[in-house]
């Protein structure tokens, strides 16, 4: 059971602390995040079927045309782990075997992205330094709360995985 819940818990902090990180900004800044934050309930509670998580999913990726930077990654990261999600079987007893290579395989991708989005900054001359977002430096802003956020909001997920 715990094996279940600890990721769980993790990924539903995770997006809360996104969304807290940038609640005080306009809603443009905080709608994805609650968006976000509703998906991962959705994911969390019950169990949803293919169907909800591929919706899910499609509207975690939507919401990236609403973010930039090391938020669009994390959304991205969440769309990709929520579509695969919907391709794994859904009993409690039922666990699949190939659970700690998607692992792997969503963590990689995230990290990858984040690495893209610091050499996209270091790249462009003249951009400040500081993510807007919430965090400075790190691994593409994983500095702020919504910056650690995303990254418990990233492993969790991944870790919903396995």
């Amino acid at each position: 059971m715990m094996h279940d819940v600890l990721p769980a818990a993790v990924a539903l902090t995770g997006s809360g602390l996104c969304l807290a990180g940038h609640v005080p900004g306009p809603v443009r800044r905080w709608a994805p995040h609650a968006v976000v934050l509703a998906v991962t309930l959705v994911m969390v509670v019950g169990s949803p079927g293919p169907y909800a998580l591929l919706v899910s999913a499609g509207v975690t990726a939507g919401m990236c045309l609403f973010t930039r930077g090391s938020v669009a990654v994390d959304l991205a990261v969440m769309a990709v782990v929520t579509a695969a999600m919907a391709r794994l079987p859904q009993g409690p007893h039922d666990q699949h075997t190939d659970g700690h290579g998607l692992f792997a395989l969503a963590v990689v991708l995230w990290l990858l992205a984040r690495a893209g989005v610091v050499m996209h900054r270091a790249l462009r001359p003249g951009a400040p330094r500081a993510d807007p977002t919430g965090g400075i430096g790190g691994i593409g802003g994983i500095g702020g709360i919504g910056g650690i956020g995303g990254a418990m909001m990233a492993l969790g997920m991944a870790g919903m995985l396995s």
